[in-house]
C-alpha cells in the first residue's frame, strides 16, 4: 500500500527508530461553521484549532454530508452514507442504526493492537445495546448515544443520556469540559505500550446554546445573543483541544500522534432554504395541536432548533443544505515532525479518512470502502486526485454531485451547475451552457450505489421529536435500550391513521397551492 515517498519515509523512520504504530486522535466538532474559526477570519478566537492548522496540513476542500449521522457513518466505515442507507440524523426511536454487518474504524485498529476510546457523541444507533459503540470495537465509551443533549442537564428528548460503558451516569458539569477531563485522564493513565485511538466527538457547538458564564462574558462585544453564546461554546471546545494536545506532549507522545480535526457538517444558520412543503408539516401540526395530541408544540421542532448562531460566510447556506455552507467544513490533519504545514486545495471527503489513516499506519488487508487513501494529497497539495462524491438531504429533497471543479445540484426546481473552485458562493449557475458536464454528473449520480433507507418516516420523528435538554419524562436512554432488547420492542405505530389523514391534508393543500400559483402566474 505504499503510495509515495512520504509513506515510504514514514515506514522506514518507524522501523529505524523502533517506534510503535502512531497514536490516532480524531476530533469532531458538531455544527462548526466555516466562519466560526479565527483562521478563516471569524471574530471567534480559536488559537488551538489554528495551531493545528498552521503546523499541519490544512484541508481547505474537505467535504462531508449535510447532517451528522451520515457524516459519522462515513467516518466509521469509509463508505458513502447513501450506500449505508444513513441519509439523515438517526432518531432516538429509530430501530435501525448503522448496519451491524459494517466493519468500523476501531475494529480495524484493534487488529493492530490499538486501545480504542470514544468520548462524546455517538449518534449511529442505540435502540438496542447491539448498536452501542462498546459492541462495535470501542474498548471504552463515555458520553451520549443520541444526536444532542443539554450541556448541563445531559437530557435528550425527555430522557437522560450520559453514560460510561453502558451504565447510566449522573454527574454535574458542562458536557464539553466533562469530555475533556475524561480524555485527559485516559491520556495520563495510558502506558502507551499499545498505541491509542481517541475518537473525541464534542457536542459543541451544536444547539442548545449553553456555555459557562465566564466564556460568555469573553464575547460580550458580540451584540447578537445567539452568536455570543455560540462563540462561547466554540471557545470551550477550543480550550479543551489545547489541553488535550498539551497532555499528549507531557507524555512525550505528541510527535507519535496523528491528529485529524473536522466538523461533521456546516453550521446551523437561518440561511438554509428549506423546502416549503417540509416547513408546512410542523406549521400545520402547530395549528392543529391545541391539546398537544401530536406530541409536538407549535413550531417547537423547527423554530427552537433552527438558528444555532453559526456563520458559514462566504459559503452559502449551512447545515441540512447541499450548498457549500452545509458540506464544506474546517478540517486539518496534523502529525508533528512528519507532516509539514501546507494548504491543500485537493478534494477530500469524510469517507476518505478511514482509508487514509489505515494507509498511514500500513494496514495491509483489503478494504471494502468507497473512499480512497489521500496520502498523496498530504504530500503533494497541488496534484488533484479523483473527487467523485454524492451528498443528499431528504429534508431539502436535493442531491449534489461533486467531481472537481464542478458541482451539480439536482432538485424539483431544476439543475444548478457551479464551478466551485472559482465560485465558492455558488452565485452563477452555468448549467445551461454546459449540458455535457451536467449529463456526466447525472451519470455519476445514476451509477452511485444506494442502500436501503434505514431512517424513520418524518411523521414518526415528529410524534416524539429529538429535542435537546429540558425536563425528563422517561427512563434514561441507555436503560430504554436494554428494555427494548429484553422485550423485542419496535417503535410504536399507534395512531397511524391520524398521521395518514394529516399528511393527506398537507399534500392536498400543497397541490392546490401549486395549482393556484400557476393560475396566477401563467
Amino acid at each position: 500500500m505504499i503510495k509515495n515517498n512520504l509513506l515510504l519515509f514514514l515506514l522506514v523512520f518507524f522501523a529505524g527508530c523502533g517506534f510503535s504504530s502512531p497514536n490516532i486522535v480524531i476530533i469532531l466538532a458538531d455544527d462548526l461553521g466555516w466562519n466560526d474559526v479565527s483562521y478563516h477570519g471569524s471574530e471567534i478566537e480559536t488559537p488551538n484549532i489554528d495551531k493545528l492548522i498552521s503546523s499541519g496540513v490544512e484541508l481547505d476542500r474537505f467535504y462531508v454530508q449535510p447532517t451528522c449521522s451520515p457524516t459519522r457513518a462515513e467516518l466509521m466505515t469509509g463508505k458513502s452514507a447513501l450506500r449505508l442507507g444513513i441519509t439523515r440524523p438517526i432518531s432516538k426511536n429509530q430501530r435501525l442504526g448503522l448496519g451491524l454487518e459494517e466493519k468500523i474504524l476501531p475494529e480495524y485498529l484493534k487488529e493492530l493492537n490499538y486501545s480504542t476510546y470514544l468520548l462524546g457523541k455517538w449518534h449511529l444507533g442505540s435502540y438496542t445495546p447491539e448498536y452501542f459503540p462498546t459492541r462495535r470495537g470501542f474498548d471504552y465509551f463515555y458520553g451520549y448515544l443520541s444526536g444532542g443533549i443539554g450541556y448541563w442537564d445531559h437530557v435528550h428528548g425527555g430522557g437522560h443520556d450520559w453514560q460510561r460503558n453502558e451504565v447510566g451516569l449522573r454527574e454535574d458539569g458542562y458536557a464539553t469540559q466533562l469530555i475533556k477531563n475524561d480524555t485527559l485522564r485516559i491520556i495520563n493513565e495510558h502506558d502507551f505500550t499499545n498505541p491509542i485511538f481517541l475518537n473525541i466527538n464534542f457536542g459543541a457547538p451544536h444547539i442548545p446554546n449553553e456555555a459557562p458564564e465566564e466564556s460568555v462574558l469573553k464575547y460580550s462585544y458580540i451584540q447578537d445573543e445567539t452568536r455570543r453564546l455560540h462563540a462561547a461554546m466554540v471557545h470551550e471546545m477550543d480550550n479543551a483541544i489545547g489541553e488535550i494536545v498539551v497532555a499528549l506532549e507531557d507524555k512525550n507522545e505528541l510527535e507519535n500522534t496523528i491528529v485529524v480535526f473536522a466538523s461533521d457538517n456546516g453550521g446551523l444558520t437561518p440561511d438554509v432554504k428549506l423546502n416549503p412543503s417540509f416547513l408546512a408539516i410542523p406549521k400545520i401540526i402547530g395549528i392543529c395541536n391545541t391539546e398537544n395530541r401530536f406530541g409536538i408544540s407549535l413550531f417547537q421542532w423547527v423554530c427552537e432548533n433552527y438558528s444555532g448562531g453559526s456563520s458559514n460566510k462566504p459559503l452559502p447556506e449551512g447545515k441540512m443544505s447541499v450548498s457549500e455552507g452545509g458540506i464544506r467544513v474546517p478540517a486539518a490533519i496534523w502529525w508533528p515532525g512528519k507532516l509539514e504545514y501546507s494548504k491543500s486545495q485537493n478534494f477530500i471527503s469524510m469517507m476518505d479518512v478511514l482509508p487514509t489513516i489505515l494507509d498511514l499506519i500500513n494496514y495491509e488487508n483489503q478494504l471494502d470502502v468507497d473512499g480512497e487513501s489521500r496520502v498523496n494529497s498530504l504530500s503533494d497539495v497541488t496534484n488533484p486526485e479523483s473527487s467523485k462524491y454524492v451528498v443528499t438531504n431528504i429534508i431539502n429533497d436535493k442531491y449534489a454531485v461533486i467531481d472537481m471543479p464542478y458541482k451539480l445540484i439536482t432538485s424539483a426546481e431544476g439543475d444548478q451547475l457551479f464551478n466551485i473552485l472559482n465560485d465558492q458562493s455558488e452565485s452563477t449557475n452555468i448549467a445551461e451552457e454546459n449540458q455535457a458536464i451536467v449529463s456526466e454528473l447525472k451519470n455519476i449520480l445514476s451509477q452511485w450505489q444506494f442502500g436501503e433507507n434505514r431512517s424513520l418516516p418524518i411523521s414518526e420523528v415528529l410524534k416524539d421529536p429529538d429535542l435537546f435538554g429540558g425536563e425528563e419524562d422517561r427512563i434514561p436512554w441507555v436503560e430504554k435500550a436494554f428494555k427494548n432488547s429484553e422485550t423485542n420492542l419496535t417503535p410504536k405505530n399507534e395512531g397511524n391513521f391520524k398521521w395518514v389523514l394529516l399528511f393527506g391534508i398537507v399534500i392536498i393543500l400543497f397541490i392546490f397551492a401549486r395549482i393556484y400559483n400557476r393560475g396566477k402566474n401563467p
